[in-house]
């Protein structure tokens, strides 16, 4: 991550997912609430299995719905750019910020 950025997450929201430990950032975080996950959030990955999709399928389906609905887009476009992902090695920031 780009050190003049800062880490945003929504606040009292879970930064790690439930089944694999692995970090959940602020758009994973939005895509777990669009999914009415609010106490227990989970990856993109673990979220594919879940829903029997690829995590890329997931991202693509879920950031459509989020960029429809203002109470979800306001936390979404927080990360202005590619620059911002936290962790673009193990994500999908191509598909994230088209």
């Amino acid at each position: 991550m780009d050190t003049c950025h800062p880490l945003l997450l929504i606040e009292d929201a879970p930064s790690s997912c439930a089944k694999c430990g692995a970090s959940l950032c602020l758009r994973k975080q939005v895509i777990n609430l669009a999914l009415g996950n609010d106490q227990v959030m989970h990856c993109l990955n673990c979220l594919g299995k879940e829903l029997e999709q690829a995590p890329e399928a997931v991202l693509e389906r879920l950031r459509t719905y989020v960029n429809g609905r203002d109470c979800f887009k306001k936390q979404w476009i927080r990360y202005e750019n590619k620059d911002w992902c936290p962790d673009p090695g193990n994500c999908f920031p191509g598909e994230c910020f088209k």
